[in-house]
């Protein structure tokens, strides 16, 4: 039963793992991710059984585009090479791929996977050798892969990325840890010595040279001088690691952690240095409480102690058991060698002070102290009795003698002399470093223990390696005497130093005595000198009486101010103004000595913390080569700026007083340079003059008003006008926060005489309005809202007329140059609400102003309507705020907004409202006629037929959709339109302007048809009362149309049921139609009753000649079907006359 269970669960599972591979195929991005990170948990925890059948759907995914896929994936190798290790030569592959993605995230996840695949790709290998495996090709070719992406992560620690770099060095530590012996460490632990021995293609030597090679590697790359902090502190961590789990790395990686110390990176900042300290004095604790570093407990201790610990926090750190080196030589039986103090009453004997102990020599056969080196320089004469004990030669003996000047000149004199080679060893170079610190209490502490060490005998560090930490008993294998056949020991040069001070010795007595004869000599003429100016007193002033005895007097202390006297301020400032002089004439020799920069700081502190003079005269000096010198100016500026800000940074003497205005000070000076520079007429400085002002209002820190107003003046210059023009315009997009101070002298030139001018300030306002900030474009509109305004007064502003103070008529260009700024701001989207602005002012302004502006508003209106299709808020705000005599402006905006498109619900919503409200007049409405109701344009007919006859036919060409073609659903038909016009009642319009309307229609051929005219008639015939317009549209109908006769003759049948004879207008059409369709209407006439034939005659006698034809030309029983009045009235004589008499009616006005 539970293996059909189980059975029944690997096959949900597999069912479910095709799902999620397919439905992985078709997902992107974290969708994918998601999938995958479940068909990998799946599949490694709880169907391992199912790894070989979809590890290559996985694997599929090394090539995916998303990042977090192809990370998925790499956990999948990492779990693979633990879990299911016999898969490696599948993976091995994808995971070096993904080594060098282009993704800078993969690279990183990947070099971390490689580390834990390379160890568990070791302990596999060992497995599978220990199953004693004949075949090990698949091994092979794992290891060939993985020793390629070994070589691959290794050049990655030269990688442009910190973080790549960062994996790197990890990768290495595992590299290094994993490839070396491991000593006293945990047997669990995998080291080079669990490898087999007989692999062939593995060999202990070749990986433990590797590792040296890597290890080497890394401390180079520790004490590199451009290494970032982050990449510093990932390997002094991984050197720390490696000393603890290697003891053998140790003495090597204190030696590098002690030249860190010493020369730390000049590359990093001050906060990054601190990072660095304390994180090197972490690891240093932990290095000194791990048990592997008690041989390296001194220097260790030594290192803490220049990097800041005391003693005691030393102490608290240090093990217990190793805290007190006596107590533990006493625990081992050995017995602690006993020394003696330097200073103490067995080794200074001879009563001399303290001091005397730094002047030690050493003698040529013995390791001991015998003599001072005063006591060898006196004369032979004097020399004292030999000391019954020497003192014993340890480091503080030999620290005391390199402590004494004498002894270090002449032990280095005898070296240069005896062990210096002729020519310098090829690796001198490299290997040479300075050593920092020289001459202080820590570099000559260190010497004496390497110059014991070495008399003793003992391995001895190089002198390049070693920094101002004492490490004496660092095990670094480099000699300091490379060529021992060429060179003597130190111990020997030690020796050579005492035989040349014994025989220097009379040489130096002698030079003494010499010394002491010419002080003597200074001595007396100095006492001479003396006593002739007490005589020269005496004279004048008489000795004072002394109140005390003159052996009971004290000496007198001399007192620099009781001795000296100030020097006058005037005397002071001189002196001080020809030093800077000096200094200011020492360019060249500054530049060739390589302190220009050094010179350029300090002229411009004293520029700026001293006297008005000194500011003067290296004005001056500026001035009189701008060219070269501008750089010295823009320091100065910045050395300005930088008191004006508050950043003191000199002492307080050199600082200015505090009621001095640091601004004043830098407006002064800047403003200065830029007067001094363009004013100044010098030959040599009018080529560059252009130039020279550029920089200095391009790269100053700050550009004040004052300076800006003389920019401003500088456009009224001919020659350099648009020079000006062109450093505002900068100035305002170059620098966002102080811009909108900047508009205003820029903006105001739009209104400048100068046409030129005009059209460049109008140009530079919108590049900066389109560029600029916020605050940039508010100033910019408020200024042109501005000169709008002016437009509605009654005379020009001073600002159009140059500034002149005079009234004068306004003109057309004026008015042009008033709307220049706020027109040409309109297709800018930010620039809506101006429109509002321009309404309100042209609603109170004149009807000329008025006219300017209906001129100059189209073009920018269309320009912005096409800009941005869509109707814009500010528009609509104006159709609702509608302020007062903006009508016609309004009206024109519309027609704009409807020109290329349908207007808008909104818009017809509005406009609908405005006309309903406030606006009165029907052409307001014409824009949006299409989006009307036919009702409400039916209601409008009246009004509109009463405008100008381009207009009303404007307005018929928009009723019927003849401006826009497209639209194919026009509010009225044609025949709506034609039989409204014929139902105007005449009361709301006159019967011309109806007229006008329907020949305006009938214009339209393209539009009323025949089949269009017929329909129209046709519902004209059906109206209860006959339309006044009705029988002229008729003939107008029967001139254009003549096929529509016999509709006609319908018509007119139909008319004679409402008696048309009782209408006037209708009834004489109706008689000129019948004429019109002789002799087919003579049926018509006959119908007609006994009252309106003789009316119908007497109108036309062409009629009655027609009748009679017709009747004569009936039968005798048709004739007596006639009515009797139609035979009577044929009979009487005024009706006998022909048919030609009557000429025929003219047509219609209209039709002619």
């Amino acid at each position: 039963m539970s293996n059909k269970y189980a059975q029944n669960t690997n096959i949900a599972l597999q069912n479910q793992l095709v799902q999620w591979i397919n439905d992985a195929g078709m997902a992107e991005g974290h969708k994918k991710a998601d999938l995958l990170r479940k068909i990998i948990e799946v599949l490694l925890h709880q169907a391992s059984q199912m790894v070989p059948v979809y590890i290559d759907n996985i694997l599929s995914y090394v090539s995916d585009k998303s990042t977090e896929v192809k990370k998925q994936v790499l956990a999948f190798i990492e779990e693979i090479s633990k879990l299911h290790p016999q898969y490696l030569p599948k993976v091995i592959g994808g995971l070096r791929l993904l080594v060098i993605d282009e993704v800078i995230a993969v690279q990183k996840r990947a070099i971390q996977a490689s580390s834990i695949v390379y160890r568990n790709t070791l302990l596999w290998i060992c497995k599978r050798y220990a199953e004693q495996t004949t075949d090990l090709t698949d091994v092979q070719y794992v290891w060939q892969h993985l020793t390629e992406l070994k070589l691959i992560v290794l050049n990655m620690i030269d990688s442009e990325n910190e973080g790549i770099r960062t994996h790197s060095i990890k990768f290495l530590e595992e590299v290094v840890l994993l490839q070396s012996s491991g000593g006293n460490t945990d047997s669990n632990e995998f080291t080079l010595d669990s490898l087999p021995l007989h692999i062939p293609f593995l060999k202990r030597g070749a990986l433990e040279e590797e590792s040296e090679h890597i290890f080497t590697l890394l401390v180079k790359f520790h004490n590199s001088q451009h290494i970032s902090s982050v990449n510093l502190m990932a390997c002094m961590t991984t050197l720390c690691f490696l000393a603890k789990y290697r003891p053998h790395f140790m003495p090597r990686v204190v030696l590098a952690l002690a030249d860190l110390h010493t020369t730390l990176p000049p590359t990093l900042s001050q906060s990054q240095v601190n990072s660095v300290r304390k994180h090197l004095k972490m690891l240093l604790i932990n290095i000194v409480k791990h048990p592997s570093s008690n041989d390296m407990l001194p220097q260790l201790t030594q290192l803490l102690l220049d990097i800041g610990m005391t003693q005691q926090e030393i102490n608290k750190v240090i093990p217990k058991e190793r805290r007190n080196k006596r107590l533990g030589e006493i625990k081992n039986g050995d017995v602690p060698a006993k020394r003696y103090r330097v200073d103490s009453p067995q080794s200074n004997s001879m009563g001399s002070d303290s001091n005397s102990r730094s002047d030690f020599n050493f003698d040529e056969d013995s390791n001991q102290a015998i003599l001072p080196t005063t006591t060898l320089l006196q004369p032979a004469a004097q020399l004292p009795a030999p000391l019954p004990v020497p003192k014993p030669l340890n480091e503080d003996v030999l620290f005391d003698a390199l402590d004494n000047v004498h002894n270090v000149v002449k032990l280095v004199m005898a070296t240069l002399a005896n062990n210096l080679p002729d020519d310098m060893p090829e690796n001198f170079i490299n290997v040479y470093k300075p050593i920092p610190n020289s001459g202080s209490k820590a570099q000559k502490k260190n010497l004496a223990k390497m110059m014991m060490a070495h008399i003793n005998g003992e391995p001895l560090l190089s002198l390049t390696h070693v920094p101002t930490s004492s490490l004496t008993d660092l095990a670094a294998k480099i000699p300091l005497l490379r060529d021992d056949d060429e060179k003597i020991t130190l111990k020997n040069a030690v020796a050579k130093l005492q035989e040349s001070t014994k025989a220097d010795k009379k040489v130096e007595d002698a030079v003494s005595k010499l010394m002491e004869e010419t002080r003597h000599l200074k001595e007396e003429e100095r006492r001479t000198k003396n006593m002739e100016k007490e005589k020269e007193k005496e004279k004048h002033i008489p000795p004072p009486t002394p109140t005390v005895p003159k052996l009971k007097q004290k000496v007198k202390l001399l007192k620099l101010q009781e001795i000296t006297q100030p020097i006058p301020k005037e005397i002071k400032e001189k002196l001080m103004i020809q030093a800077v002089a000096r200094i200011l004439h020492a360019e060249k020799d500054a530049a060739i000595g390589g302190a220009a920069q050094l010179r350029s700081k300090f002229i411009t502190i004293f520029a700026s913390s001293y006297t008005p003079e000194i500011r003067d005269l290296v004005l001056n000096y500026i001035l009189e080569d701008p060219a070269n010198r501008i750089d010295l100016a823009l320091s100065w500026l910045y050395e300005e700026y930088a008191f004006m800000q508050g950043f003191n940074r000199h002492p307080v003497t050199l600082q200015p007083k505090m009621h001095e205005k640091h601004d004043q000070n830098y407006n002064q000076l800047l403003c200065a340079l830029i007067t001094q520079l363009f004013e100044r007429g010098e030959p040599a400085t009018e080529s560059c003059k252009d130039v020279l002002l550029r920089k200095i209002y391009s790269e100053a820190p700050v550009i004040t008003d004052e300076a800006i107003d003389y920019l401003k003046h500088l456009v009224t210059e001919e020659k350099v006008a648009f020079l000006a023009l062109e450093l505002l315009e900068e100035l305002c997009i170059m620098r966002p926060p102080r811009a909108h101070k900047y508009v205003p002298s820029l903006v105001c030139h739009v209104l400048s005489e100068n046409a030129e001018i005009r059209e460049t300030a109008l140009k530079s306002a919108l590049k900066v309005f389109s560029r600029s900030t916020d605050a940039a474009r508010k100033a910019i509109e408020k200024h042109a809202s501005l000169y709008l305004g002016f437009i509605s007064l009654s005379c020009p502003p001073s600002e159009l007329l140059g500034g002149r103070h005079a009234r004068m008529a306004w003109t057309d260009d004026m008015y042009k140059t008033c709307l220049n700024l706020v027109m040409a701001l309109f297709p800018e989207n930010e620039a809506n609400h101006l429109i509002i602005e321009v309404a309100r002012v042209y609603g109170c302004s004149g009807a000329e102003a008025k006219r300017c502006v209906l001129r100059a508003v189209e073009g920018p209106l269309r320009a912005a309507i096409a800009k941005q299709p869509p109707i814009r808020p500010a528009f609509l705000a104006l159709l609702e705020e509608c302020p007062r005599g903006s009508e016609t402006l309004l009206t024109r905006l519309v027609h704009m907004l409807t020109e290329r498109a349908a207007p808008s619900p909104e818009l017809v919503s509005r406009v609908r409202e405005l006309y309903a409200t406030r606006v009165s007049d029907v052409r307001f409405l014409i824009p949006v006629l299409n989006g009307l109701s036919k009702k409400e344009i039916l209601a409008a007919l009246p009004k509109l037929i009463k405008l100008n006859p381009v207009v009303v036919k404007e307005v018929f060409n928009k009723l019927l959709g003849l401006q826009t073609p497209d639209d194919e659903n026009p509010p009225v038909t044609p025949s709506e339109l034609l039989v409204a016009l014929h139902l105007i009642d005449p009361a709301k319009a006159d019967l011309k302007y109806m007229i006008k309307a329907t020949a305006i229609c009938f214009a339209e051929k393209q539009v009323y048809t025949q089949d269009v005219v017929s329909a129209v008639l046709q519902r004209l015939s059906e109206e209860s009362e006959i339309p006044v317009l009705m029988m002229r549209s008729v003939l107008q109908a029967l001139t254009l149309y003549p096929a529509v006769g016999p509709l006609v003759l319908n018509i007119l049948e139909l008319l004679l049921e409402k008696e048309v004879w009782s209408h006037k207008v209708a009834w004489e059409g109706w008689v000129k139609c019948c004429e019109r369709l002789l002799p087919q209407s003579c049926f018509l006439l006959a119908s007609l009753p006994a009252r309106a034939l003789p009316a119908a005659l007497q109108a036309s006698p062409a009629l009655a000649a027609a009748l009679r034809h017709h009747v004569a030309a009936m039968s005798a029983a048709e004739r007596a079907l006639l009515p009797p009045h139609v035979a009577a009235h044929l009979s009487e004589p005024q009706f006998n006359v022909p048919s030609s008499a009557t000429p025929l009616e003219p047509l219609p006005p209209g039709m002619e």
